[in-house]
């Protein structure tokens, strides 16, 4: 078992358990880790790339010591360089890091860099996109005030959203919400949200679709391999959120999973909600993530269902009125009121119209033996 010795932490002071990095500091230093620097991440916006020039100073292992906006953040800097991830869960809801069954113990989490094992795993990149956090408009009604140049681009570890969640992104990510309401700015975030949401007219144009298996299998038999298909209708819909996923834990501590995702399975789970009233948008979660008793999800209200231009698209994995749930190898995106903001890790990194793919190159991460 190979034990790391040389890393460099990158840490954000306002992640949601920031006030445990010093415990952290100590807990690698005591596993016999040498830790040659620590870095707030707002100290690399401004820089290309830096994975190939840790190496070469002989760095091991970057730690992301933070959430799932600072894990997405390091990633950009370290994807494709063949240097390994580390991470100490010291955000709110560490959903990558529930998705690889890292402890939220900080102790465990510390000796799963330093003894653990490395597990490949898949990540995404979107174009255009920045490696940092752009200047975004606080409300997408007038001009951006920021423009993300088409040639650049940034990686995402557990998803990339445009629609709904970007606006929950610009309230909950914000340093004086923070400030002022501290481990109440996500449900404060989520009301802003809710009450202030803004629809999209949306059209998603797969490649390296995957299509639905029939319903037989046999017994005792390996699973066939997805059929993947390029040449199929786009999905065209008014929707309040576009997610694209690539770790398929959400929700922090309640575990919720998207069915069937896999980090390591060379595809991107896709879903779509439409535009809705509250109470059906709860209750289509609840369908999403509860257990599958019966084979289709009916409305009780005819009405409600006339949503899309596509109710019953060849790939959609779903089946459930107001909600889709594709997997492909990537996916180009645009809108009816285009350039329209995306976030990649909770971030708002990016801008549509934008392709969205599983990157050439898997990225090592240290988990648990």
């Amino acid at each position: 078992m190979q034990t790391s010795r040389r890393v460099i932490v990158i840490h954000s002071p306002h992640s949601g358990r920031s006030e445990k990095l010093s415990q952290a500091l100590e807990l690698l230093q005591h596993s016999g880790i040498e830790v040659t620097d620590c870095i707030s991440i707002a100290d690399l916006d401004n820089l290309p790339p830096q994975g190939t020039n840790w190496m070469q100073r002989g760095i091991d292992v970057a730690i992301a010591a933070g959430g799932d906006g600072l894990v997405g953040g390091v990633i950009t800097h370290i994807a494709e360089s063949g240097l390994r991830l580390g991470i100490l869960p010291l955000g709110t809801s560490n959903d990558i890091a529930r998705s690889l069954r890292i402890p939220q113990e900080i102790e465990m989490a510390v000796q799963a860099i330093a003894q653990g094992k490395e597990q490949e795993i898949d990540v995404g990149v979107a174009r255009p996109a920045e490696q940092a956090p752009h200047l975004a408009s606080k409300h997408q009604s007038g001009p951006l005030l920021a423009h993300v140049a088409t040639e650049k681009h940034g990686y995402f570890a557990h998803a990339l959203t445009i629609g709904l969640n970007v606006q929950f992104a610009r309230i909950a990510t914000n340093v004086a919400t923070r400030q002022r309401y501290g481990r109440m700015a996500y449900p404060v975030a989520a009301l802003e949200t809710l009450r202030y949401h803004e629809p999209l007219d949306v059209q998603l144009e797969f490649e390296g679709l995957v299509m639905p298996q029939s319903g037989a299998s046999n017994q005792g038999q390996p699973a066939p391999a997805p059929a993947l298909m390029n040449e199929q209708p786009p999905l065209r819909c008014r929707a309040l959120q576009v997610a694209v996923i690539n770790a398929p834990i959400f929700g922090g501590q309640w575990e919720l999973a998207i069915p069937g995702g896999n980090l390591a399975d060379r595809l991107l789970d896709t879903v779509v909600i439409e535009e809705l009233e509250l109470g059906r948008f709860q209750r289509i979660l609840a369908h999403l993530f509860g257990p599958k008793e019966t084979g289709e999800v009916t409305s009780s209200n005819e009405e409600e269902q006339p949503f899309t231009s596509h109710p019953s698209h060849p790939a959609d994995l779903a089946g459930i009125p107001g909600l889709h749930h594709f997997q492909a190898r990537g996916v180009m995106i645009t809108t009816n009121a285009d350039p329209r903001d995306a976030t990649l890790d909770g971030e708002v990194r990016g801008q549509t119209p934008m392709y969205v793919h599983v990157a050439e190159k898997r990225l090592y991460v240290k988990i648990p033996n």
